[in-house]
């Protein structure tokens, strides 16, 4: 960078700023090293490195003076290495369970447990007996160590990873399937699938296990997805310190059994509504250049007006989704929230689309928020009107524009009033 500095009266100079001009520079490399392999014929083991290297020109030291510790930069080129180790195990298991019940022949399970051990070590402290280097020591006027700094906190390398984790995770993930005879052919759908996991922690200081996290997924009737989220807590929760403790959950009987502390059920389906009449041998007439095709209640025909413009597309749609959520993370202070969106779409023509869009809480039975947008396709240009009577983004917004991504600034943008748009 250059700053005009005044040499002679009315005459400028540009001088070099030097602390502007400063460079850092850093060099990063990454490595992966896997090796998977079969164990048994049934058993896969995958090993796996992860390295990473990153070179700088400069790094921080630490002076003790004045009873506080100065950090200066240090030049010279310096290295760091840091990495992790993991290793993973996973198998299937398949079962077969003949149930004759109407076109359902067989019910088939596949399990598919999994096991891994991953370890980040602490490149704070010695690795295998080795100092790294990558901290140094401040010490006082008596040789004492007062602080140990981070030689490569504030530079192109980032902060120095200081927290170790060795930790074994558990995973199991079951599928369902039923093969059906239906017209002499067999058919296979998926009845549901149910995935579990969590890890234990053993360089953590306490509550070594992590939370035990389920999700269920089916599809109703062939047509309504169903997804279910659980999350488990292998701990206790003392009510009046307000938080979890490190004694296992266990219930009458001193038999360990996770708490409840999330759920979450969510679904959705689409309704679709078609056209009221087969359109192929009707030309239809661009309603820019005509009103008759434009159904309003001034028409004396608005009803022939649709037919002859909605032509063989859907003549609306609505897209529903529901979604229940319970957290219990504090017992004495559990919340449930339970959502409904809906999306619905009318296309008035070929080139005329009128939408509206809602938020409902159904616990309360109140609508939270709602817009309603029209929207026309305008050949090379297009046109769409946005209004939001209620909420948060209240106002309507305006915009034409042209749908060539290359020329997305010619448009002309309106917001309450407050033009916003370049022109034409």
């Amino acid at each position: 960078y250059y700053q005009s500095v005044e040499s002679e009266s009315m005459i400028f100079d540009w001088n070099k700023d030097s602390v502007s001009n400063e460079k850092k520079d850093a060099w990063i490399h990454t490595s992966s090293i896997n090796a998977p392999q079969k164990l048994f014929k049934y058993i896969s083991i995958n090993p796996s490195i992860n390295i990473k290297s990153i070179w700088v020109n400069q790094t921080k030291v630490g002076v003790w003076k004045d009873s506080t510790i100065e950090k200066y930069d240090q030049s010279g080129l310096a290295a760091r290495t840091t990495g992790s180790f993991s290793i993973n195990g996973n198998t299937k298991i398949y079962g077969l369970f003949p149930i004759p019940f109407g076109p359902v022949k067989t019910i088939r399970h596949v399990m598919s447990p999994s096991i891994g051990f991953s370890w980040t070590p602490d490149f704070s402290k010695d690795l295998f007996g080795v100092d790294l280097g990558y901290f140094s020591d401040v010490t006082d006027e008596m040789g004492n160590v007062i602080d140990s700094i981070d030689r490569f906190s504030g530079t192109m390398a980032g902060s120095t990873p200081r927290t170790e984790r060795k930790s074994i995770n558990f995973g199991l993930n079951n599928i369902f399937q039923a093969k059906l005879n239906t017209s002499d052919k067999e058919k296979k759908i998926d009845l549901m699938s149910w995935r579990m996991n969590t890890s234990y922690n053993f360089a953590a200081d306490s509550l070594h296990f992590s939370n035990l996290r389920s999700s269920i997924r089916t599809k109703l009737a062939g047509k309504l997805n169903l997804d279910i989220s659980i999350t488990h807590d292998f701990y206790d929760f003392d009510k009046n310190k307000n938080r979890r403790t490190k004694e296992y959950n266990k219930n009458s009987n001193g038999i360990i059994f996770p708490r409840l502390i999330g759920a979450r059920i969510s679904t959705g389906f689409r309704l679709v509504g078609k056209s009221w009449a087969n359109t192929d041998n009707i030309i239809e007439k661009d309603t820019i250049e005509t009103k008759e095709n434009i159904p309003n209640t001034e028409s004396t025909n608005s009803l022939q007006g649709i037919r002859n413009t909605t032509g063989n597309k859907n003549l609306w749609n609505t897209n529903v989704s529901l979604s229940y959520t319970h957290t219990e993370t504090n017992p004495a202070n559990p919340n449930k929230t339970f959502w409904a969106n809906t999306t619905t779409t009318l296309n008035l023509t070929k080139k005329w689309r009128i939408s509206h869009r809602a938020r409902f809480d159904l616990n309360k039975r109140e609508l939270i928020s709602h817009s309603f947008s029209v929207y026309r396709d305008l050949h090379c240009w297009e046109l769409s009107l946005n209004w939001t009577p209620t909420g948060i983004g209240q106002g309507i917004y305006f915009k034409l524009n042209v749908k060539s991504a290359t020329l997305q600034d010619l448009k002309i943008e309106k917001r309450d009033g407050i033009y916003t748009g370049a022109g034409l």
